[in-house]
């Protein structure tokens, strides 16, 4: 436990020291929701605005006016829907591209690579991270589209558990949220997903450290790793994820408070506060997720 606490404290202190890292992420998050945002603000302003019922819209929701909305826009919704599936894909290939960076970066903080920093450090960190990002690129698009395996056979594990699971102890409601078999089986979906988002982490600290090998070597690498030291790894993984899960429930705690005072402009603009402090946090948080697992990954083989 204490190499996993180690490894968490060592990666806080790593993206601190590299806080552009957190600046780009955050960039990227902000201007990819604006792409997406701008063309639904278009179709809901411009329809919305000459529809009575939707001065309602904030306080009850109007079936009638999703209708209208629908019909309103019917000869060019499915062109609307098309830009924002083509939106989300190019977001996923840019966000493949910067991993390249953000995994180099912090994998040469871990090993003290790289320049000196002290002449010209922006610059210098700047180069070298959009230089990680072409060279990593087709590899993480290899671990992208192999995760995407990875989530199917993850589905794949779940309905089978689902289906043993209602066959021992019964079948409920999908509405149950709060019941035993419920929260059973989200708690058996959340540990798969974790789970493979864990060996994607694993697999681009592997590309990273092992560039020019080919694909099929650093999985096996990969999964040679994770099943040697399986305890450490899941360990720090989800001592990662309950403390993000921890985070969200105080900013739930926190957005109910806000909901029940008087929408005044200082209430406004507490909110916004709240929700820029928790964008930066969780990009912040996201890149502590990989320097951890760097410097686990590190400690582990040197061992």
């Amino acid at each position: 436990m204490n190499l996993i606490l180690l490894s968490y404290i060592q990666g806080i202190k790593n993206v601190w020291t590299n806080k552009f890292l957190v600046g780009i992420m955050f960039v990227f998050k902000l201007v990819f929701s604006l792409i997406l945002l701008f063309p639904l603000y278009i179709m809901f302003s411009t329809s919305f605005a000459t529809n009575v019922k939707a001065s309602n819209f904030l306080t009850r929701f109007d079936l009638s006016l999703l209708i209208d909305f629908i019909y309103y826009w019917r000869k060019t919704l499915s062109i609307y829907f098309f830009l924002f599936l083509l939106f989300c894909i190019m977001g996923v290939i840019v966000f493949i591209f910067l991993s390249g960076g953000f995994w180099g970066a912090l994998r040469d903080q871990v090993k003290k690579r790289g320049v000196d920093f002290s002449i010209n450090p922006s610059i210098t960190r700047m180069e070298r991270f959009f230089g990680y990002c072409g060279k990593h690129f087709w590899g993480m698009l290899k671990i992208g589209l192999f995760m995407i395996i990875l989530y199917v056979m993850a589905l794949l594990l779940f309905m089978l558990f689902s289906i043993v699971f209602e066959s021992i102890a019964g079948k409920g409601s999908i509405w149950e949220l709060t019941s035993g078999r419920m929260v059973g089986k989200i708690l058996i979906g959340v540990i798969l997903f974790f789970l493979v988002n864990m060996i994607g982490d694993y697999l681009r600290i592997f590309l990273v450290e092992n560039y020019g090998e080919r694909f099929g070597k650093i999985l096996k690498k990969t999964f040679k790793f994770l099943l040697t030291n399986l305890f450490s790894t899941l360990s720090l993984y989800y001592v990662l994820s309950i403390i993000s899960v921890g985070a969200i429930l105080i900013y739930l705690a926190l957005n109910m408070i806000l909901e029940k005072m008087s929408g005044t402009g200082l209430v406004i603009l507490v909110t916004f506060l709240i929700q820029q402090i928790l964008a930066v946090f969780w990009s912040f948080y996201r890149l502590t997720y990989y320097s951890s697992e760097v410097v686990l990954y590190d400690k582990l083989s040197e061992t």
